[in-house]
Order: structure tokens, then C-alpha cells, then sequence
């Protein structure tokens, strides 16, 4: 990831605006290969998402404001 310089603002910015900040604490903390360690069930097919990127998901979405498990529904439409 690029290593973009932080810079406080008057002006009105995205709700994503801290976005960057967050993906710092995912890599800095080691969430991931955490998550990577435990024993989550698998996907059953070779088109099925890595649990840990499933959670971390889930979480993203509640730190950047869904209060509801449907608000992470376009997570359904990932074109990946």
C-alpha cells in the first residue's frame, strides 16, 4: 500500500476518508494471519471466499458505519 501522507482538512471529505487509516491497523495489528491461524471452516469449492478475508469484511463494514449484517450485503455483489 502506499504510504499516503495524513493531512487534517476543513473541507468536507468522503465517509470512506479514514479508510486508509483502518487498512494501517488491519496490517499493523496482524489481524489477518490471526485470523489465517484459527481453524475456520474452509469454503467447500475452489470459488469460495478465505474465512479470514469473510471476517475482516464483516468488520470493515461495521467500522465504516453498517449497523445491520444486510449492510454488508453488497459484499454479495463482489466482482472478484
Amino acid at each position: 500500500m502506499v504510504n499516503l501522507p495524513i493531512e487534517y482538512s476543513d473541507k468536507p471529505v468522503t465517509p470512506f476518508g479514514g479508510m486508509s487509516l483502518m487498512k494501517r491497523f488491519v496490517d499493523q495489528t496482524g489481524i489477518k494471519e490471526y485470523l489465517s491461524s484459527l481453524d475456520l471452516p474452509q469454503p467447500g469449492s475452489n470459488r469460495g471466499y478465505d474465512p479470514a478475508d469473510i471476517v475482516t469484511s464483516f468488520w470493515l463494514s461495521i467500522w465504516t458505519g453498517a449497523s445491520r449484517y444486510i449492510h454488508c450485503d453488497w459484499l454479495r455483489y463482489d466482482t472478484v
